[in-house]
């Protein structure tokens, strides 16, 4: 759907910008059709789950008749496309859940057996039973006003990003540059993060701008190039470039010419090797053709990396500690490394020369130092490592079974913690503090880059409450091939011990049911599945998780569309199907891949846990089911379970009271909050990244 600036700011602001026309002055007859309209869109919009606030309301009653036919039209587009409204829903058995309960097995088994014999062309027809009505509980969101200025500061926060930004804050970036006026961008003084930074670049670059003041290194050169060839700026996948126009390629090797060095080009040679071909380097620069020569006949190359590595293999740490002060960044990185490979002794050396630098670490690095710091020792065995890219995936790995000291760890630990309190008692006061303890539930936000563009977004691993209603319904719309929706049931040890999918449409002991395998959807296709919560505990289900399965054809990233999410319902047989205002997340499934976990459920604790992560695809004999993938599913699993080396945001919001502000027991007595619903949440994550990891 095409951005706007509504969509903005319904997305990130859960808010709207009018547009008044000053002269218009509107009389007793208008006004009285004005409030007929806007209670109509409020109707409208309460019917997908969102509700109109009192000042939105009262500003939309003073709009033109076509402007607010105009607001209403694109309000209803956007909020439609959010939730999933925007398209027809017709599952397999359309009288779902019930058909599916009262079905015999024969019915199922012949129909599933015709429908895969002829391909996916022939489905059976039922007729649609009218369905009980029944009032849902629905917590609405709350739509209010916002100015322009209030949009336009997003801008700046998004550049303020102490973390990569996912697809979709890119393209809100890109929305600003090419929308609005160079002199009403507010860009920050700085762009802390690299990857970032050469998105704006090649923007910028794309209009025939100078670049040259964003350009501080060689890699971000070969960023820029990646970005302008949609690749990966991460540079964790290799990217083909795109041919340039000379104009553009005289500018690159311009800006490259002033910051290249050879440590650069060796830490990314093979990238570096295609690209020098690409921008025809010895047309426009000697001394860019020189280090080329040398990258292209597999020559040495100066390196910082390349003395490091010598030193870690020789165990030279008078020589690791010269070199890494240096570079506090990779000091921070390799400070576990070098203790591993330190006597006692030496490890005092290194953490009295690690702490002469810590003030130089970017507070991000010294976060996620410390959330490692706080687990190392606890003995788990595993540990868990999400690597770079644009599809995010958890690898577990062995902890480190090198045993640090305490007195070590502990004044690494404490050194840290005194790093970052005093950095932060030098931004603003907070006032009288109030911190959620379900915020010890929530992890840093990071690895945004990999995020899926959702109703809403929040950190991997973050836990959030679902309510009480018994059954959770998740669907999926799809066009294209064959994808499967399938829900895996898993004890307090993660192991497989029920599903439901294309294979098993129905678990009566766990009161579970599909609504029917579709094999093919050229013109777009459903499949839902109810899951009743107290059912699944008491057969001994503590996890359950929602599995999105490309049974066969392209990745997702190749499908026109593809999402899935999940709805709370408390009574099942009754309503639509779909029903836009009980979906509680509708997140878009187009990474480069075959299967996708989005969430997870704890059962007991009755909290979504969001995972957003792809799985590996094995197919066996059986096909690319859960019965064939249960164990690379388990262990995702307990991977974002047991991911206890990131700080919380608790944690983070605690070292700043301690900086600037004062802890009370009660939110009616804070100045801020920092909590689930209120004040700054988990959901806030550009803010987070911007304002408090800084």
């Amino acid at each position: 759907m095409t951005l706007t600036k509504n969509r903005i700011a319904l997305k990130k602001l859960d808010a709207l910008v009018l547009e008044h026309d000053e002269s218009t002055e509107l009389n007793q007859k208008q006004r009285s059709t004005n409030k007929i309209l806007v209670s109509t869109l409020n109707a409208e919009m309460m019917r997908l789950g969102y509700v109109m606030s009192e000042s939105l309301f009262s500003a939309a009653l003073q709009l033109g008749y076509e402007r607010l036919v105009t607001l209403f039209n694109e309000v209803i587009s956007i909020l439609k496309n959010l939730k999933g409204d925007d398209v027809v829903y017709q599952p397999m058995y359309p009288n779902f859940p019930q058909q599916v309960i009262d079905a015999d097995v024969l019915e199922l088994y012949f129909n599933a057996l015709m429908h895969y014999w002829t391909f996916g062309h022939w489905s059976p027809e039922y007729e649609t039973l009218n369905r009980e009505f029944q009032l849902e509980s629905i917590k609405y969101r709350q739509i209010d006003l916002v100015t322009d200025e209030k949009v336009g500061a997003l801008f700046t926060t998004l550049l303020k990003s102490s973390d990569s930004l996912s697809e979709e804050d890119k393209s809100i970036i890109s929305w600003f540059i090419e929308n609005v006026a160079d002199e009403k961008l507010a860009y920050p003084e700085e762009i802390p993060f690299n990857e970032n930074k050469c998105v704006v670049a090649g923007l910028l670059l794309k209009q025939g701008k100078d670049i040259s003041p964003l350009v501080k290194t060689a890699t971000d050169v070969l960023r820029i190039v990646t970005f302008l060839s949609e690749g990966d700026v991460s540079l964790a996948n290799n990217t083909k470039f795109v041919s340039l126009p000379r104009s553009t390629r005289k500018k690159l090797v311009g800006a490259l010419e002033r910051v290249i060095s050879e440590e650069d080009i060796g830490r990314h040679r093979r990238k570096w090797v295609k690209l020098f071909h690409n921008l025809h380097v010895g047309d426009y620069s000697n001394k860019v053709f020189k280090i080329a020569s040398k990258a292209r006949n597999n020559e040495t190359l100066k390196s910082f990396y390349g003395y490091l590595e010598h030193y870690f293999e020789t165990h030279n740490i008078e020589a690791l500690l010269r070199i890494l002060v240096t570079r506090p960044g990779e000091f921070g990185r390799r400070l576990d490394q070098v203790l591993r490979i330190a006597s006692a002794e030496q490890q005092k050396q290194i953490v009295g020369a690690f702490l002469s630098v810590i003030d130089k670490i970017p507070t991000r690095n010294l976060c996620q130092l410390l959330g490692h710091m706080n687990c190392r020792n606890n003995g788990d065995g595993k540990r868990v490592v999400f690597p770079k890219g644009v599809v995010q995936k958890a690898v577990v790995i062995d902890s480190v079974n090198h045993h640090l000291a305490g007195s070590v760890k502990k004044q690494i630990i404490m050194g840290i913690q005194n790093c970052l309190v005093e950095r932060f008692s030098r931004q603003e006061a907070l006032g009288k503090v109030w911190i959620d303890p379900d915020l010890m539930g929530c992890p840093l936000p990071t690895q945004q880059r990999s995020a899926s563009e959702g109703l809403f977004n929040v950190a991997r691993g973050t836990q959030l409450p679902i309510g009480d209603k018994d059954t959770l319904r998740f669907f999926i719309y799809w066009k294209g091939q064959d994808i499967d929706l399938s829900a895996s049931f898993h004890d307090a040890e993660f192991n497989l011990i029920e599903y439901v999918s294309y294979t098993h449409l129905r678990s009566s002991a766990f009161k579970a049911y599909h609504s029917g395998d579709i094999t093919r959807a050229p013109k777009g296709a459903c499949e839902f599945i109810d899951i009743t919560l107290d059912a699944a505990v008491k057969k001994g289900a503590r996890y359950l998780a929602m599995n999105v399965m490309v049974y066969s054809g392209p990745t997702f990233a190749n499908h026109e569309v593809c999402y899935a999410g999940w709805m709370s319902r408390s009574a099942p047989n009754s309503n639509e199907v779909f029903d836009a205002a009980t979906v509680e997340q509708k997140i878009d499934v187009n990474g480069n891949c075959r299967n996708v976990i989005p969430i997870m459920f704890d059962l007991v604790t009755r909290k979504a846990i969001w995972v957003d992560l792809a799985t590996s695809r094995r197919t066996g004999w059986g096909g690319n089911n859960v019965e064939s993938n249960a164990a690379s599913i388990e262990e995702k699993l307990e991977a974002i379970v047991h991911s206890r080396n990131k700080l919380s945001l608790y944690e983070l919001f605690e070292l700043h009271v301690f900086g600037r502000g004062e802890l009370v027991d009660s939110v009616e007595k804070a100045d801020t909050v920092f909590s689930l619903e209120a004040g700054v949440t988990p959901f806030h994550i550009n803010e987070i990244n911007a304002e408090f990891l800084k």
